[in-house]
């Protein structure tokens, strides 16, 4: 017990984050911890309603949070997750943790899990919201680098805490998420939108949905909605045994869990239902068996519904009321694409506008045209990348099939240039 002062350099050793794939999340088997009751999320000053402006990275909606007085840090909202996480800070900041205990968790990945350190009696504050007598959850293995892989430091994720309090209005085009008082979300508002009924179990929202298969098999599924992974859903094939998988498959690495690293395939299906909703072909992945094997069987789960299919929607998550709301946005008919490129980039430097490739997938349009795993993107379309946020640069990637972009590229410090034909791999 008593103070746990967190700096730098005690976080190369002890740091945490539970994405896996590009930010998918897993399920957690929590081992025994101490009975404390959380005080809620409250308003300060009397408001009823707050407006946050967020980051938008990958899908992902990142506000700034504090820690018992510390700096503001960046954190993930994550909808998928039961707890607070802090995972990295800044190089000159302190965070003091109060009470600590070790439990061990399970996740997705082929390893056997991780030992954690859960520490209870923390404030936190942000936007004109206090709680006090929060939970902080800290891994002892920084196994993520998330900040890399989203090109600014992102120092935790915040889940339950924040959607169990609140009705939660996230914006994704405006990039603005606005928190109301139960009770108090205005009834004009949500006669716009498209009631869809949500499963509230363990602290995560659960929906179901129709999966449509490219050879017309149809399958009724229940997921998690999972607003801290940015793919389109996560699906577990040992759940749906009498369903045939796309044929035309993409075998890939999937990511980082808990556990370990995460294979899998990447395949398209035909449709998705939700309430009202049909969207088409969105990619899917199907993470292999031993990679599940301790999420297989938790809660009558098919899998996770994912934040690039949220963000074609303004979307509201009343929890008290058991609802999704969902008014279709700009982005809602716009095709899904699944790594047109091939490749996967990463930031060094996280904050620092300097981009190198972490992964090219056999075969792909970056393995074709000479790009490999280490290699510098120095400017596309004769655009310098050093001018351009993370964000800006993967839009290049993403932009359609059949578009040339023509790189300049560093590798071992020597230049040269080379074309990549953008391709729909799935």
């Amino acid at each position: 017990m008593g103070n746990y002062v967190v700096n730098r350099s005690l976080l190369r050793v002890i740091c945490l984050f539970f994405f896996c794939g590009l930010f998918m999340s897993s399920g957690l088997a929590w081992g025994q911890t101490r009975a404390t009751e959380e005080d809620g999320l409250k308003f300060q000053y009397g408001r009823n309603r707050v407006r946050i402006p967020f980051k938008l990275v990958h899908n992902l909606v990142i506000i700034p949070i504090q820690i018992n007085n510390s700096q503001p840090l960046n954190f993930v909202v994550d909808t998928g997750v039961d707890r607070t996480l802090l995972m990295e800070i800044g190089a000159f900041d302190t965070i003091t943790l109060n009470n600590i205990e070790r439990l061990y968790l399970r996740g997705l990945g082929k390893g056997a899990g991780i030992e954690a350190i859960l520490s209870w009696g923390n404030r936190l504050n942000f936007s004109g919201i206090e709680a006090r007598n929060q939970r902080v959850l800290l891994l002892e293995e920084n196994i993520f680098n998330l900040s890399t892989r989203l090109g600014m430091e992102i120092n935790g994720i915040i889940g339950y805490p924040l959607f169990k309090d609140f009705v939660v209005e996230i914006d994704y085009e405006a990039q603005v998420m606005t928190l109301y008082k139960p009770g108090r979300f205005p009834q004009k508002k949500a006669d716009k939108y498209t009631v869809v009924p949500l499963t509230i179990e363990n602290s995560k929202p659960y929906v179901q949905v129709q999966v449509t298969f490219p050879d017309g098999d149809k399958c009724a599924m229940r997921l998690i909605v999972d607003s801290g992974m940015s793919a389109s859903m996560l699906l577990y094939a040992p759940t749906f045994p009498d369903v045939k998988l796309p044929e035309k498959r993409l075998e890939a690495y999937l990511g980082r869990g808990l556990n370990g690293d995460i294979h899998g395939d990447i395949a398209r299906v035909a449709s998705l239902e939700m309430g009202e909703f049909v969207l088409k072909g969105p990619p899917a992945s199907f993470p292999d068996t031993m990679s599940i094997r301790y999420a297989l069987g938790m809660n009558n789960r098919h899998g996770n519904l994912g934040a690039d299919v949220l963000q074609r929607f303004k979307v509201v998550f009343d929890y008290p009321n058991s609802r999704m709301l969902l008014k279709p946005n700009n982005k809602y008919k716009k095709p899904f694409y699944y790594n047109l490129s091939g490749l996967e980039l990463v930031t060094p430097i996280p904050g620092f506008n300097f981009y190198t490739v972490s992964h090219v997938l056999p075969n792909s349009p970056a393995h074709k045209a000479g790009l490999e795993a280490g290699d510098a993107i120095m400017s596309i379309n004769g655009v310098s990348c050093l001018d351009k946020s993370l964000g800006e640069v993967l839009h290049f990637f993403q932009t359609g099939p059949g578009r040339r972009l023509y790189l300049r590229v560093s590798r071992n410090y020597k230049p040269f240039e080379t074309v990549l034909h953008l391709q729909d791999l799935i």
